[in-house]
């Protein structure tokens, strides 16, 4: 009797707990809290040693070029002209880009100076002193990819009753030393014309008032490309004194915001970076 009263004590015991855990499972079938999800993800791979003796390449951070200057002066042997010129140097990048904007400047300068030279100029008049040129530039950009430059001539014929100013540019690609021309930048030269101007005059509008005297119409590019420049902020013009206002008015310029030329500068061009 032991026996068998042991195996029915041990029959009951496991019918209990099948009976328990069909309960549970069914509870658990009607359950509606959905099951956390688990993501398991892979450890990273350890890095990859470099092999013995080898340096990890550097990060080159692209630099500007480096842009000095050197004084150029002479005078004619009869006294009768001085000339002063500042004229920019550009190092700091490869010597064929470097070689190539240089000479383009010097050619640039050399100009100015043969013009005023060449020119006929008078005697010095009595009581007065030679004819004189003084030039000068600014910095208008000098990044990693691009320069500009702004040049200033100051020029006296003697017996005048003052000297006038005119302005100039360069412009570069700083990869190549390729000089860039103002119709480059534009995806449609002809088309820009009618919008360059409008804007432009608007600008000088509201700079000069009624020393203004350009009606606001050109016929071609070569009405801008004399002196103009890019900056951070937009693009740059510059006019000769007495050009399109009254000569009290200096150099006037007049700079246009990148965002409101945007369409019309060519994205794959020079300028393309302030328009990306």
């Amino acid at each position: 009797m032991a026996t068998v009263g042991g195996r029915g004590v041990r029959l009951g015991a496991v019918a209990c707990f099948a009976m328990l855990a069909a309960l549970a499972a069914a509870g658990c079938g009607s359950s509606s809290v959905t099951p956390a999800i688990i993501y398991v993800t892979d450890s990273p791979a350890p890095a990859t040693p470099l092999p013995s003796g080898v340096t990890p390449a550097p990060i080159v951070t692209p630099v500007s070029p480096v842009i000095d200057s050197v004084v150029i002066s002479s005078n004619a042997p009869d006294n009768s002209w001085q000339v002063t010129f500042k004229k920019p140097v550009i190092s700091g990048v490869s010597a064929a880009a470097s070689t190539k904007m240089n000479d383009t400047i010097t050619a640039q300068v050399n100009g100015y100076i043969s013009a005023f030279t060449g020119g006929g100029l008078p005697a010095v008049a009595s009581g007065d002193g030679p004819s004189t040129l003084s030039g000068d530039f600014t910095i208008a950009l000098d990044s990693p990819t691009l320069i500009s430059l702004r040049f200033s001539v100051l020029t006296y014929v003697t017996g005048a009753a003052h000297p006038t100013s005119a302005p100039g540019s360069l412009n570069f690609v700083v990869s190549s030393g390729a000089k860039i021309n103002l119709a480059d930048i534009f995806s449609n030269p002809t088309a820009a014309l009618t919008t360059i101007a409008s804007q432009s005059h608007a600008a000088l509008t509201t700079l000069l008032g009624s020393d203004l005297i350009w009606s606001g119409s050109a016929s071609s590019l070569s009405f801008f490309d004399k002196a103009w420049a890019m900056t951070p902020f937009g693009l740059e013009f510059t006019w000769a004194q007495g050009d399109i206002a009254s000569e009290a008015s200096g150099m006037p310029s007049a700079t246009l915001a990148w965002s409101a030329i945007k369409s019309l500068i060519k994205t794959d061009g020079p300028a393309g970076e302030f328009v990306g």
